[in-house]
């Protein structure tokens, strides 16, 4: 009998503490954030993915994320030679930790920071010469590097069910070599 006993316990036990647990440890989030690069002109979507894990009751975040960046941007003919667009591309990828300053079960603020790697892959008209009448020397300069730095970044999520949530954030990332890049974006998760 004392055996049954403890075993309805146990069970009684490990049922509630399951109700009690976080559900959706996990979530996915797929966005788009309008971004800045070095030059007055290259203003662009950069289309993310994150995977974030979460721990304390949802207060805390660390997340690991990926992004795609395309850019062209058209010159100005110079003495009638078109010097050809601006070409940059970006392959970024940025781990994040996140924590909610508000303990709702629906709304987040989340402040947070973290460590980014960026593949830069640029083309540009740097300027161009008049050589004698009919010729023009066109200077390009090409960059392929991998910038490395840091980035800050605040967002505000809100979920309208217990799965799916919708968030706009504001991310500052400072690329050394490659400068600082502002981003503002929107995106949608999943909680699983």
């Amino acid at each position: 009998m004392n055996r049954f006993l403890f075993l309805y316990t146990a069970l009684l036990l490990a049922g509630s503490l399951r109700a009690q647990a976080q559900m959706g440890r996990n979530s996915v989030r797929l966005g788009v954030d309008l971004t800045s690069l070095d030059a007055p002109d290259a203003v662009g979507p950069r289309y993310v993915g994150r995977f974030a894990r979460h721990f304390r009751q949802d207060r805390l975040l660390f997340t690991a994320e990926a992004g795609y960046m395309r850019l062209a941007t058209t010159n100005q003919p110079f003495n009638g030679f078109d010097p050809g667009d601006n070409r940059r591309t970006r392959l970024t990828a940025d781990v994040t930790v996140l924590a909610d300053l508000l303990p709702s079960a629906s709304h987040a603020l989340r402040l947070g920071g973290g460590l980014s790697a960026w593949y830069r892959r640029d083309d540009i008209y740097r300027g161009a010469t008049r050589i004698g009448l009919d010729n023009v020397a066109i200077d390009r300069r090409s960059w392929r590097e991998v910038n490395t730095g840091w980035h800050l970044t605040a967002e505000y999520e809100w979920l309208f069910s217990p799965d799916w949530g919708v968030d706009g954030r504001f991310r500052v990332a400072s690329l050394g070599a490659a400068g600082i890049s502002s981003m503002l974006g929107m995106g949608i998760s999943y909680r699983f």
